[in-house]
């Protein structure tokens, strides 16, 4: 059983929640769906949601899980429904929702953090230039950016540029590794 209140000592300063409803209800996605998925994930939780606000809080808790070997689910708005919003051991619900900013735009390119909904994103870059997403997915009001690349969707517009891994498509990416100094990494092209 993790140690919740040392966690949360470690992450002073960073949003926790640990209300039991409010973390059942961030440790699913749509998984109910398929009645075999129901069977094995229903009742699974997490056992802290931390909410960061930026990259230098993702690195906080990274670190501070890494140091408590506590299993992190990075989760989106959860619009799935193949269960990888799911903490399959309890641990942190680590939700990207409030890192919503889009960085820059560009002609054919946009940088934005992880928690930016799709729907805000087309927005934003309509807006400031005229472009759209090449995708949209069926839940493109709701559906994260981050969520929408972990997942590996593509949608609406999938016909014209292929699936979302198809050269172009993402021109890069920055993830954050789980070890006991995360380290951040901007893969791009075929890494």
């Amino acid at each position: 059983m993790t140690d919740i209140a040392a966690l949360e000592r470690d992450l002073e300063g960073i949003q926790t929640i640990s209300k039991t409803q409010t973390l059942r209800q961030k440790s699913r996605d749509f998984f109910w769906y398929s009645p075999v998925l129901n069977r094995q994930l229903d009742g699974l939780a997490g056992e802290l949601l931390v909410i960061p606000r930026n990259e230098a809080e993702v690195l906080v808790t990274v670190r501070a899980c890494v140091a408590r070997r506590v299993p992190i689910t990075v989760r989106g708005a959860g619009t799935g429904n193949y269960g990888q919003a799911v903490p399959l051991k309890g641990g942190v619900v680590l939700d990207l929702s409030e890192m919503t900013r889009v960085l820059w735009i560009k002609p054919g390119a946009v940088r934005v953090e992880a928690g930016l909904r799709m729907g805000e994103l087309d927005r934003a870059t309509q807006e400031d230039s005229g472009q759209e997403q090449r995708f949209h997915p069926s839940t493109r009001k709701l559906a994260t950016i981050g969520g929408f690349v972990a997942g590996g969707s593509s949608g609406v517009g999938s016909v014209n540029w292929g699936v979302l891994g198809e050269p172009g498509n993402i021109l890069g990416i920055r993830v954050v590794t789980m070890e006991a100094e995360p380290r951040v990494l901007e893969l791009r092209g075929a890494e």
